[in-house]
């Protein structure tokens, strides 16, 4: 009786150090996996706007080069000279987010300022019309290579929101996440209609072009 008294009292022991120990134990194992969960959440889809951004910026210094040679060639030399600096900054590969929301507007303001130019169809001067044909291929490459973002910035803007969506329950993580992709997010809702604008005034260029009778079988042979 008393051997059993003992084991007994024992078998409690064990029970109770279990019970003290497997809830802590499996808390901090918890706690280990939510910490590299909330280390890894989101790295996929930053890189992934990183990548976008490092296309995007690479893609508008082009076109805004290629403005400013039109800005130059509408004799609009301040106008050239930012567009140059914009172009600058992109393809100097470090632009911060908020340069390259500005780029986005400048590129997109500029776009369609020029081509109200392009739709005038004046006679321009020589001194013009060679500038026209220093930018004329160099602006509808640029504007083509802007185009074909079209699809990886929809499937970010996609993947980031299902992202977002994923980490519903914890309100801190996604204001965290959504200031992490804040440019990600402006490029989804602005260059789209860029895109469309650039297109636009691409084909006007064209158009402005041959009235002026500038060589432009060059730049026709690429598909917008």
């Amino acid at each position: 009786m008393k051997n059993l008294t003992i084991l007994f009292g024992l078998g409690l022991l064990v029970f109770n150090i279990e019970a003290q120990f497997k809830n802590p134990f499996a808390e901090i194992q918890k706690t280990v996996e939510d910490v590299q969960k909330a280390a890894s959440s989101g790295g996929n889809i930053t890189g992934t706007q990183a990548n976008l951004m490092a296309q995007l910026t690479d893609a508008l210094g082009d076109v805004a080069a290629a403005q400013s040679i039109i800005a130059e060639a509408q004799g609009n030399a301040e106008k050239a000279a930012a567009l140059k600096n914009t172009s600058d900054t992109l393809k100097g590969g470090n632009a911060s987010d908020k340069e390259i929301k500005g780029a986005v507007d400048i590129v997109s303001s500029t776009a369609k300022e020029q081509q109200a130019v392009f739709n005038k169809s004046e006679t321009v001067s020589a001194e013009s019309k060679a500038l026209y044909a220093k930018a004329l291929l160099p602006y509808v490459k640029s504007v083509a290579k802007t185009s074909k973002l079209s699809g990886p910035i929809k499937s970010f803007t996609a993947e980031a929101q299902a992202e977002i969506q994923g980490i519903a329950s914890n309100p801190l993580r996604i204001v965290k996440l959504k200031k992490t992709l804040d440019v990600g997010f402006f490029v989804g809702k602005n260059v789209p209609k860029l895109i469309v604008s650039l297109l636009s005034s691409s084909k006007d260029l064209l158009t402005f072009a041959k009235s002026n009778e500038l060589d432009t079988s060059e730049a026709d042979s690429i598909e917008l």
